[in-house]
């Protein structure tokens, strides 16, 4: 059996996923820590510890004395650094390390030759595996982001203020979405007395609703009174184009609140939208959702939360 974990820290805090992790932990009664870089602003609840790092081994040693779990948020383009992390983690004698995942299926062994930035990601989890002596994991999948892009006009083929979109592929292929919230309360019930066993050494699955472009336009037509405009694509052609971005090393530009390099964008939206088959968990794999007591979620609860949330932020 697993030993109880109390003290958890997270990694990435600030960023997409971060506060609702932090959110959910203290919602569940965990200690809460937090590890951020020492150029970092960023502000959190008053009973969360903030810790500073360069990244050296001292700092992420003092950091992770007494730490039960340490959860990575990190953004895509520092998930290299997950390894450094992981064996001062193991140093420290840290007991689950909850990789940055919260994307699509990453154990599909094929899955970088369409969606390169997972390769950092397969290859933590390859390392983890060679180290279960000494440290267990969990990977948490999601599938595309679902409430959160919609604050990002154009992310994911969506422009909510300018009532357009991108429908691929017809708009009928169905694909697995979650709301960030759901990930934060996905992430604790891991790390619960009672789900910390079951999800020893796994991929865990969980989503919001599996779900369509087409269902998803329907609702927000419904709900914001208005009809989009539309353009249709092909997710292979801009998962192609994507990759050729990569490959001639394009600039890097801001993109959904972050740095990306260009094509990065691009092949996560093609791949969310079912390029190479890797969004449809839910049918492959299974779901985790109940085993782990998550909330029922449902999409016309959700897109009436984006639209009015849009709508307060315009006035």
């Amino acid at each position: 059996m697993s030993s109880p974990i109390k003290s958890v820290l997270i990694i990435g805090a600030s960023g997409s996923v971060g506060p609702h992790i932090v959110t959910a932990l203290l919602a569940s009664n965990f200690s809460v820590s937090v590890l951020t870089r020492e150029t970092s602003t960023s502000t959190f609840p008053g009973e969360v510890t903030v810790y500073k790092t360069d990244y050296s081994q001292e700092s992420l040693l003092l950091a992770f004395k007494d730490i039960d779990a340490i959860i990575s948020a990190i953004a895509t383009f520092s998930t290299h650094l997950q390894k450094t992390i992981i064996g001062a983690a193991i140093t420290a004698g840290v007991k689950r390390f909850i990789p940055s995942e919260y994307g699509i299926d990453t154990s599909v062994p094929t899955i970088a030759e369409f969606l390169p930035p997972a390769l950092p990601k397969q290859e933590t989890i390859k390392y983890l595996k060679s180290q279960e002596d000494k440290i267990s994991w969990t990977a948490v999948c999601v599938g595309g982001f679902f409430d959160w892009i919609f604050q990002y006009p154009g992310l994911m083929g969506w422009d909510l203020p300018g009532r357009k979109v991108t429908i691929f592929d017809g708009g009928d292929v169905e694909y697995e979405a979650t709301n960030v919230g759901q990930i934060g309360k996905a992430v604790a019930a891991v790390l619960a007395d009672e789900h910390v066993e079951e999800t020893k050494n796994k991929y865990v699955y969980i989503n919001s609703f599996t779900t369509t472009q087409n269902q998803v336009l329907k609702t927000l037509e419904k709900h914001t009174g208005e009809k989009f405009d539309v353009t249709h694509a092909k997710a292979k052609d801009l998962g192609e184009a994507g990759l050729k971005m990569l490959k001639e090393g394009g600039e890097w530009v801001n993109r959904g609140g972050g740095e990306y390099k260009e094509g990065t964008v691009e092949v996560i939206t093609a791949a969310i939208y079912g390029n190479g088959g890797f969004n449809n968990f839910s049918k492959t794999k299974g779901l985790w959702n109940e085993r782990l007591g998550l909330a029922g979620e449902d999409l016309d609860r959700s897109v009436i939360r984006v639209v009015d949330d849009a709508r307060a932020g315009a006035d």
